[in-house]
């Protein structure tokens, strides 16, 4: 019997097989590419904005197939092609079998709520009811769009954020991996941004064997340098807060205030939390910074209230195992 497990990312929520990983990613939720895939099976999604000028489902699936038969025309292969209708999270799509010697599977439809084009290749080494109970589950049961924020959802790692965060970085390896999303409002006389930082290292009772019972120890005194260095400054410091529950452990929660510029001067503030999770053995990191840039001879005011009530939502939605 095949278990599936939830990934979200860039605005989709998604089930997939639990051997499948994430192996490659790329842009933001406006306009991407990732990629999932397993020894004997690959399931890609790309995405474009749906342009001013509103093109046809049908033109856009011509387009694919077009691009694809050129190629297998190269190759001196045959190429046969079949299509129908779907629905796919209440969406008018279409669904395209392509035969050049191997099967692929496409989907492609218009989602007008996160103004996005998407189309969803599917291709398997041999195609049977295992597949087929695949395609089910995750065509039938995919979130394009989210009624309130979006989730980010990936190797045991839960988090909901607003939807006017995009991603920024980032990156999934055996010592530590991060996803950084970022919103920015540019004006003439001000430049205000937000970014959410979340981060994790495995084998914490390994890698971090003095300090990963006491997490404010290891925030001083492993991690503060390296979380420094991301918001580029020379030198932050933070101040104990409070202490909260997030499913079960005790979080450390730590604030810094900064200032920096001479010209053009920066108002910042940055809240932290970091735990230990015993049953993934993982040390959590996770952040929410607020700066805002105006004009020496201006004031700057960050709305503390704001940040904070972000920042519990953030910590609320927290799933760490």
């Amino acid at each position: 019997m095949v278990k599936f497990e939830e990934i979200g990312w860039n605005g989709f929520l998604i089930r997939v097989p639990e051997e499948m990983h994430l192996t490659r990613q790329g842009g933001d939720a406006n306009k991407g590419t990732f990629i999932i895939e397993s020894e004997d099976s690959l399931i890609e999604f790309y995405w474009n904005p749906i342009p001013k000028r509103q093109m046809p489902l049908l033109s856009i699936v011509d387009q694919i197939t077009d691009r694809i038969e050129k190629e297998v025309k190269k190759k001196k292969l045959k190429f046969t092609t079949k299509r129908s209708d779907t629905i796919i999270n209440d969406h008018k799509a279409i669904y395209l079998l392509l035969n050049y010697g191997v099967e692929e599977r496409y989907y492609v439809w218009q989602c007008p709520e996160s103004n996005r084009i998407i189309a969803v290749r599917l291709a398997f080494k041999t195609y049977g009811e295992r597949e087929r109970n695949i395609i089910k589950q995750l065509m039938g049961t995919i979130k394009c769009h989210m009624d309130g924020d979006n989730v980010w959802s990936l190797m045991k790692v839960r988090f909901e954020a607003p939807k006017s965060f995009l991603l920024r970085s980032a990156e999934f390896s055996v010592g530590r991996s991060h996803i950084e999303l970022a919103e920015s409002k540019i004006s003439m006389l001000e430049d205000f941004g937000r970014m959410i930082y979340v981060c994790y290292f495995p084998l914490a009772n390994i890698r971090f064997k003095d300090t990963y019972n006491n997490p404010e120890k290891w925030f001083d005194n492993v991690y503060l340098k390296d979380f420094t260095r991301i918001l580029r400054k020379r030198k932050v410091n933070f101040k104990f807060k409070d202490k909260v529950e997030i499913m079960g452990h005790e979080a450390i929660i730590k604030q810094a205030e900064m200032t920096s510029g001479l010209f053009t001067r920066t108002s910042g503030l940055c809240s932290a939390a970091f735990w230990y999770c015993p049953e993934t053995n993982r040390m959590y990191f996770a952040a929410l910074n607020t700066h805002v840039s105006k004009p020496v001879i201006l004031k700057r005011r960050i709305e503390r209230t704001e940040h904070e009530r972000l920042f519990d939502r953030i910590l609320e939605s927290f799933q760490c195992h």
